[in-house]
């Protein structure tokens, strides 16, 4: 393990051999979360864009925003798995921050990308005294970057979380993997999930629906999804030449049953550029987290 300095630039990196090292070029657009639902899915096409995308919460393209910096203490070094990452959240004061309000049910969520998006982790870090800790999974070598969202107790009520970003360079022998094309569905663990509107393009720049369907081995609508987060579904989305990230949940939660009657998963979306981005959905099944991963083209 190693420490890592935060304050890294942005430079696009092209690896091939161990020592051959750079920073990739992130950006985070976040939707807000905690904004209103929308019941119905005219309501939901036709709604105002209430978030603000990059504006109030960071882009996570920094280690600084709004007062607020990430401050890695430990980062992989090495592939493997289960490997320790630890970082602090410093304060306006310059101390770290230990008091946070919830996110969908977490104090604090990290997202870990590779750089070719070829590689996503959500996880839940827990805090010991003033640092975040968390066992994270490095398959490959290359570039990777973390996300860390939260809404400091201070900022409670704001409506905005606020997302930090960092990144850290696993070196040796590797290749980049190229974005798979969009399909209308994926398989994953005797599922499959198809995108109910085919691999049709998004629209770029203004609100709109996405919605998937989650189908058993015998090709029936799962009708028996289970609680994820406060919803039955959980989606990161990250532009392909940016890693530029949109936040994005179910349009109603999981108190509503009927949501998911036929295993349908409605999201409101919004892209904020043309481009083809990488869209990771996780629902559970059986007690288990599922992840599914589609690309998607905006245009």
């Amino acid at each position: 393990m190693t420490a890592i300095d935060p304050q890294y630039g942005r430079r696009t990196v092209r690896w091939l051999a161990l020592g051959m090292v750079g920073l990739f070029a992130a950006a985070v657009i976040y939707i807000n979360p905690l904004a209103p639902e929308w019941n119905t899915p005219d309501q939901r096409a036709a709604a105002p864009a209430t978030h603000s995308p990059g504006v109030h919460g960071g882009d996570g393209l920094t280690d600084k925003h709004d007062g607020y910096a990430l401050s890695p203490v430990t980062l992989p070094d090495r592939r493997g798995t289960a490997l320790r990452m630890a970082f602090r959240i410093l304060g306006p004061d310059g101390r770290a921050t230990t008091a946070y309000e919830p996110v969908l049910g977490q104090p604090l969520h990290l997202y870990v990308l590779r750089e070719d998006l070829s590689f996503y982790q959500h996880l839940h870090p827990a805090l010991a005294g003033d640092t975040w800790t968390a066992a994270v999974d490095v398959p490959d070598g290359g570039v990777y970057r973390l996300y860390a969202e939260f809404v400091p107790r201070a900022r409670a009520g704001s409506g905005h979380s606020t997302v930090l970003g960092a990144p850290f360079v696993i070196a040796g022998d590797t290749s980049s993997a190229p974005l798979p094309p969009p399909a209308p569905s994926v398989k994953v663990a005797g599922y499959t999930v198809r995108r109910t509107e085919g691999a049709a393009d998004g629209v770029a720049g203004r609100p709109g629906i996405i919605r998937f369907q989650v189908h058993d081995a015998s090709s029936a609508p799962v009708t028996a999804l289970e609680p994820y987060l406060g919803a039955y579904a959980h989606a990161s989305v990250f532009e392909s030449t940016t890693q530029s990230f949109t936040h994005l949940h179910p349009t109603m939660p999981a108190s509503a049953h009927a949501a998911t009657a036929d295993g349908v998963l409605t999201f409101h979306t919004q892209f904020p550029q043309r481009g083809r981005y990488r869209l990771f959905l996780q629902f559970k099944a059986a007690g288990t987290v599922h992840l599914a991963a589609f690309t998607v083209v905006a245009a």
